[in-house]
């Protein structure tokens, strides 16, 4: 029987992706468990599976413990709405975040206020009431004006010198585990 067409896979069989997918997958899994560190073998050895049965697989398991506290959570991002959702989606969290406000939602852009006001109006909640937990100045000075108390990711980018010519953190967090400490347990109902 002659062929008649093929169908190849793509990244590892076309493309040599390998370096560039154990690179994405290292950074994911050092910012959203940096405590559980990963070989490149055990990666590898997801290749072929849905991108988020073998990054909850390597991850452990998703475990959205803020979620189980009742903690409400958004996203205020200065990315457009749909890129960020996609990104929530391939990593698994999208049932653990509320809403999200994207760069389009607002006429002003952090620094400003706005952004993290639109947050906190979509979930109904003060300033006081929340925290701002971000890796730049930007979103922390957004959230100080919005009212929040300002939390700082240990594995930001910015230099702590560039970040203190904008803002001093009310915290600063190793992993976000660490924002458990922050919260109260929901009470269960009677």
């Amino acid at each position: 029987m002659a062929v008649r067409g093929i169908l190849f896979d793509f990244d590892g069989t076309l493309a040599n992706t390998t370096p560039l997918i154990l690179a994405t997958f290292h950074q994911t899994l050092d910012h959203f468990v940096p405590e559980r560190k990963v070989e490149d073998q055990a990666i590898i050895n997801t290749f072929g599976l849905p991108l988020r049965e073998g990054l909850a697989g390597l991850a452990g398991g998703t475990d959205p413990a803020l979620r189980r506290a009742g903690v409400p959570m958004a996203i205020v991002t200065s990315k457009f709405k749909a890129s960020c959702q996609r990104g929530l989606r391939c990593l698994g969290l999208e049932d653990c975040i509320d809403g999200i406000i994207g760069c389009q939602e607002c006429t002003a852009h952090k620094p400003d206020p706005e952004p993290m006001e639109k947050g906190l109006e979509l979930l109904g909640l003060r300033g006081e009431e929340c925290l701002c937990v971000g890796d730049s100045p930007y979103d922390l000075v957004s959230g100080k004006k919005a009212g929040c108390r300002t939390v700082k990711v240990g594995w930001t980018s910015f230099s702590q010198d560039f970040f203190d010519r904008f803002i001093r953190p009310d915290h600063t967090i190793g992993t976000l585990k660490d924002l458990l400490s922050f919260v109260e347990p929901s009470k269960p109902e009677r």
